[in-house]
Order: C-alpha cells, then structure tokens, then sequence
C-alpha cells in the first residue's frame, strides 16, 4: 500500500474526532434492530457499512472526475493541482467563505435529517444500512479533504479505494462510540480542529510530492525514449 492510501486511513482516524460534533448525535442515538434475536453489534457494523460505501461511491465519482483530466494531459498535473488548491483554500478561506458554505450545506443538512427520521422510526437492519448510507453524504470538511486526495489518483477505482479507506480509518471510533455511547471530550475534538489546517497543508505538500515525483519520472521515460530512438536511427 502505497503512503498516499496510507493517507487515507490517517486522514479518516483524525477526521473520526472532528466529525463527531456531526455524526456522534447520529450514532449514539441510532436505533436497536427489533427483528427476532436482533444482534446490536451487527446492526451498528451495518450503519458503519453504509457510510463506507457512500464514501467508496463519492470515491468513484471523484476518480471519474481525475480520470477526465488525462484525456486532456494534465494527469501528472493533477495532483500538483489539487495540493496548491487545498493550500490556498486553507491559507485564503475567511469567516465570509465559511458562512456562505455553511449556509448553503445547512439547506443540504436538513433535507437528509429529514430522511433520518422516517428511517430511525423502523428499527430494522435495512434502515441501519441506510442511516449510515445517507451519513456518509452529510457535510464534513474531512470528507472534502479525503475527496481531494482520491481526485488525485486519477483513477475511479483507486479513488474509490481511497475513499473507503478513509472511510475504515473513521471505523474504529465510530463503531465504538455508536455501541458504548462513549462521546469524546471537548477538549480532544477542539485538539483535532486546532490541527485540521497542519493536516490538510500536510496532505497538500503529499500531493503535490507525488505530482512532481510524476513529472520527473514522465520527463525521464520522455528522455531514455528519444534515445533509444535516436539509436536506432543511427
């Protein structure tokens, strides 16, 4: 595994301590499965499962998307891109940006509570599945950050890859949280968002390594390639 997916995984166990002020309300008040012998362990694995593959699919979508940018040239590029962007985003965004973005996730945010609520009305193992489908789409700056990163690979299924990695990075805490009811202190999560700009510039310089490690190798290839070519016309 290469540190790019190990990124992922990194990205996802920090963002499992910011995210909670969102999802933790969520997961501590999910319901028990009514069905006969009905395994709270298992229900709790299903809502997990759900937000996986919610991330996987966003993953793919944003592999779709990195795929694009090679019919066009830029795939050596792209992740070069994505690092300056994050990095301008992080050192330029201000409190304007960040309330007409909340403003406008606020509208998105309560369309999907609005399903929670018929859903955790059914205490079954298919709403579990679902609640957690339908919480992997909720706003969340880490997503976007770990959305960015999967852009990067170019790929759709490596990005979905990375997407559900980061999404087994979120695993461990979640899980616990939704089964213990155990809420993390304030102090830690204020810890966590005191770091997001240091994690996001880190994932950033990660990017934009790999890009320029890209370029070089492809300016490499290019070189030995004219060569060679050179040498047989001799």
């Amino acid at each position: 595994m290469n540190v790019l997916f190990w990124s992922a995984i990194t990205l996802g166990f920090l963002g499992s301590f910011h995210c909670v002020g969102m999802c933790g309300p969520i997961a501590l008040a999910l319901p028990s499965p009514k069905e006969a012998n009905g395994n709270l362990l298992l229900g709790r694995l299903l809502y997990n499962i759900g937000r996986i593959i919610t991330y996987g699919l966003l993953g793919l979508i944003a592999g779709i998307i990195g795929k694009s940018f090679s019919f066009i040239g830029w795939q050596n590029n792209l992740s070069i891109i994505t690092g300056i962007t994050i990095i301008l985003f992080v050192l330029f965004s201000n409190d304007r940006i960040g309330k007409l973005l909340n403003g406008k996730l606020a509208k998105v945010t309560i369309k999907i509570k609005k399903q929670f609520s018929f859903l955790f009305k059914r205490h079954s193992y298919s709403s579990l599945l679902f609640i957690g489908l339908l919480n992997g789409i909720l706003p969340c700056g880490f997503v976007y950050l770990a959305i960015a990163g999967a852009i990067a690979t170019a790929y759709p299924i490596n990005s979905a890859i990375y997407m559900m990695l980061f999404g087994l990075g979120t695993f461990p805490f979640m899980l616990i949280l939704s089964i213990t009811g155990s809420f993390i202190s304030i102090s830690a999560r204020s810890w966590v968002n005191r770091l997001s700009p240091i994690i996001a510039i880190s994932l950033a310089l990660l990017l934009i390594q790999r890009g320029t490690m890209q370029q070089l190798d492809s300016h490499k290839n290019f070189s030995l390639t004219n060569k060679v070519e050179m040498q047989n016309c001799k």
